[in-house]
């Protein structure tokens, strides 16, 4: 697939913004796209012990304080996405449900660019967006500066839906890499290999397939240090393979590389 539509979640009070708004404004310059901003705003959090009705003025407070972050970010978007040459651009304002406003553009939006955060207000949305929007998210670490993103590609590949798609979502990334490296773990010798190289061949990208023994390490660490060993700026993998209750339980890739992740990461389900 090709990218023409991108949307970019900027997070209320997030010292991230710059970073992401940078990744995604890359992302559309490079691939001619229109890029969407909007400012995602959480409910306010009032502790489960303080249950008292919230003042009127307090909820007017918080919500005025949103529209002038809002429209001070409209004009960070705007300048940002004329000097980063992205030609067409919207600026949707700020978002009260965070997850409605997301599915209500989703049917028009080939990519999401969106902060993960291991914790705090928006610790869930990455999980949440990842099942909800039916389109790919990269997820920008929460710590980090990204002189590159797409340029050397580590693809963690199992013969599973939500993968399958993660690689035809990244294609257009795929094929414009430098080098991609396809991570295969604890796989048997299933002859996909061959079939894998070749697909990837017919759409312009040319692929190492390495495979890992993750009997000592989760899979989800061994794909995290082959980031590292391998020098890649970026990680296309499927998301939740299993359900996001069970890897919540006991733990999963999805989780394992969300919670530790150092490059922007696409994922699919």
């Amino acid at each position: 697939m090709t990218y023409r539509s991108i949307c970019v979640g900027l997070l209320r009070g997030d010292d991230r913004n710059p970073e992401t708004l940078e990744v995604a404004i890359r992302l559309a310059a490079d691939h001619d796209a229109h890029l969407t901003g909007m400012l995602l705003v959480p409910p306010l959090n009032i502790p489960v012990y303080a249950a008292i009705p919230l003042p009127n003025d307090l909820l007017d407070t918080y919500q005025e304080e949103a529209e002038r972050e809002a429209a001070a970010l409209h004009d960070t978007f705007t300048d940002a996405c004329r000097a980063g040459g992205v030609s067409s651009f919207d600026w949707q304002g700020r978002t009260d449900n965070i997850v409605q406003s997301l599915q209500r553009i989703a049917p028009v939006t080939d990519m999401f660019v969106l902060t993960q955060h291991g914790t705090g207000d928006y610790g869930w949305l990455i999980g949440e967006a990842s099942l909800a929007l039916g389109a790919p998210i990269l997820a920008v670490p929460e710590a980090g500066h990204f002189e590159t993103v797409g340029k050397t590609v580590l693809l963690a590949w199992t013969p599973r839906r939500e993968c399958a798609r993660a690689t035809r979502d990244a294609m257009a990334m795929l094929s414009g890499a430098a080098r991609v490296v396809v991570l295969r773990a604890n796989a048997e010798d299933d002859g996909l290999d061959v079939a894998l190289g070749a697909y990837l061949d017919r759409h312009g990208v040319t692929a190492e397939i390495k495979h890992v023994n993750a009997s000592q390490v989760s899979i989800g660490n061994a794909v995290l240090n082959a980031v590292t060993d391998e020098g890649c700026d970026m990680i296309v993998m499927g998301a939740y393979g299993h359900s996001r209750v069970r890897e919540l339980a006991f733990g999963g890739v999805t989780r394992d590389v969300l919670e530790h992740m150092t490059v922007p990461t696409l994922l699919s389900h």
